[in-house]
């Protein structure tokens, strides 16, 4: 009997660990949607909701938080407000930032340009090194990987590296 008991406590801390561990993650930080959010004007489910948010894997940045909620910035227009932290996945999207246009290229020497982004389009990062992010960008049902330059990215900080 004991030796059950002191498996279920091992499981209950390793478990426990997980929950909070997302709490101790840097501020600020990058964050993708998992689909519909509404930012509210403060920290609770019965705030006014300042705007909806329809696009799965929309980056915010992180500003400040507690252990339910997220104060986030929206890169694209500065808008802030309180978003509840399970509405956040780990997955890691951007957002381009150059008007009028990102170029995506065939590697990152610059060689060839495969798009021209419009200013706000959106991709999943697959990996980014010190300068280049590869990205993969959906578009009326074809999905495209290129290379886009940091420098021209919401989403990801210039100093991450990602894997």
């Amino acid at each position: 009997m004991l030796k059950k008991i002191t498996t279920l406590t091992l499981s209950f801390i390793i478990f426990s660990s997980g929950i909070f561990a997302e709490d101790n993650l840097p501020v600020p930080r990058w964050v993708s949607t998992k689909g519909l959010a509404n930012m509210r004007m403060g920290p609770s489910p019965y705030a006014t909701i300042k705007f909806q948010y329809q696009i799965k894997g929309y980056p915010f940045e992180v500003r400040r938080q507690n252990t339910e909620w997220r104060f986030v910035r929206d890169p694209l227009n500065g808008t802030e407000g309180w978003m509840a932290k399970q509405l956040f996945s780990g997955k890691r999207y951007v957002i381009t930032s150059s008007k009028p246009y990102s170029y995506g290229y065939k590697s990152k020497s610059k060689g060839i340009i495969k798009a021209k982004l419009s200013y706000g389009v959106q991709g999943e990062i697959i990996n980014c090194d010190s300068n280049w992010c590869y990205v993969s960008v959906n578009k009326d049902k074809a999905n495209y990987r290129l290379y886009l330059e940091k420098k021209d990215l919401y989403g990801v900080y210039d100093y991450e590296i990602i894997d």
